[in-house]
């Protein structure tokens, strides 16, 4: 599957009032050197009440102009091309448009006033939660999980992001750009994601962790040196070979895998002055979800590998530029009226 295949909408977007429906393009992209990270979404949503629409959403992490806001538009303002593309506003000079090689946006809001502009080539490859398409449409179907795509799992960003008078340069940047669909939204759910690590050029520049845990079950991708360990197939999520969260709270998770020739412990830690971006979902039930969302948090992954002759020696990759989060149903840190924008909460 391709960039474009996967970041394609899933769902008909000429939809009814009162049809349920929401899918979610996001991207994360951060300078390591400046320590400053910067997260934007485009999302879409309709729900059984009737309330349709469209949101551009960007939060800057890292910063003396840290800042977390959103914009409204009407659902009728998002316009699609192929190959894939999405537009919010005018269809001539649109506010924001995504492909999947390039973001660009625009948000003026009482909070901030920020512009971006990105360009990166696609990562040829894509993780899913669950390796198997049928599984996949049966889970979506009988379960209302959903479906997600990491379109663009590990990429490199060049670009600009503007706030106010401020501009931030962006440099072979590690970046990531996922999406999320559903017509139901999970309860709960923990998401890590990690292409940047210290210990020199080689870990920085290849290796890859993603993890994924909603309904407990937890699914990954650790790839390092051109080779993908994907622990998304059926026995890696249930029964007794499957990957484990030890522990998992706002602001520290666990992990234990092993298949596919890798073994892993990854550890993910938010510590307590992290500067969390605290979002309020709308789910297409008229239920909302609240999640914190830390774009510079800890992780540690210690793994083997299968060699020819057995498992590797212990080897361990660092970073704090890990992008960690946590959703609920209520508030996973902190008060409701924290969460943006409070017409949700």
């Amino acid at each position: 599957m391709e960039a474009d295949e996967a970041n394609s909408p899933h769902l008909d977007w000429h939809l009814e009032q009162g049809e349920r429906g929401r899918e979610v393009w996001y991207s994360l992209v951060t300078d390591t050197e400046d320590d400053v990270a910067f997260w934007y979404r485009y999302t879409l949503v309709s729900t059984e009440s009737g309330h349709q629409e469209a949101r551009l959403w960007a939060g800057l992490t890292g910063t003396d102009d840290d800042f977390f806001t959103t914009r409204r538009y009407p659902l009728s303002d998002a316009t699609f091309d192929e190959p894939f593309a999405l537009s919010f506003g005018e269809e001539e000079e649109p506010d924001a448009r995504l492909t999947s090689s390039s973001a660009r946006g625009a948000l003026e809001t009482d909070d901030a006033e920020v512009s971006w502009r990105f360009e990166y080539e696609p990562d040829d490859t894509v993780f899913t939660p669950l390796r198997s398409e049928k599984l996949t449409e049966m889970a979506e179907e009988y379960l209302g999980s959903g479906r997600h795509w990491s379109a663009n799992q590990s990429v490199r960003m060049e670009g600009t992001l503007e706030v106010g008078g401020e501009t931030y340069d962006f440099e072979d940047a590690p970046g990531h750009q996922g999406h999320t669909v559903g017509k139901s939204a999970p309860e709960e759910w923990s998401w890590l994601h990690c292409n940047s690590f210290e210990g020199g050029a080689s870990a920085k520049d290849d290796a890859c962790v993603e993890v994924l845990n909603t309904g407990g079950m937890t699914t990954l991708c650790f790839r390092r040196g051109g080779e993908a360990h994907m622990l998304n197939r059926m026995k890696d999520i249930v029964g007794p070979a499957a990957n484990e969260t030890t522990e998992n709270r706002p602001g520290k998770w666990k992990v234990h895998a092993k298949g596919e020739g890798v073994k892993l412990d990854i550890w993910v830690k938010c510590d307590e002055g992290t500067r969390w971006k605290k979002a309020a979902y709308l789910a297409p039930d008229d239920t909302s979800r609240y999640v914190a969302h830390s774009s510079l948090s800890s992780v540690q992954v210690t793994y083997r590998v299968k060699e020819d002759d057995g498992w590797s020696e212990q080897r361990t990759l660092d970073s704090e530029a890990a992008r960690a989060e946590w959703g609920r149903t209520s508030p996973p840190v902190g008060e409701r009226d924290e969460y943006v924008p409070e017409e949700f909460a």
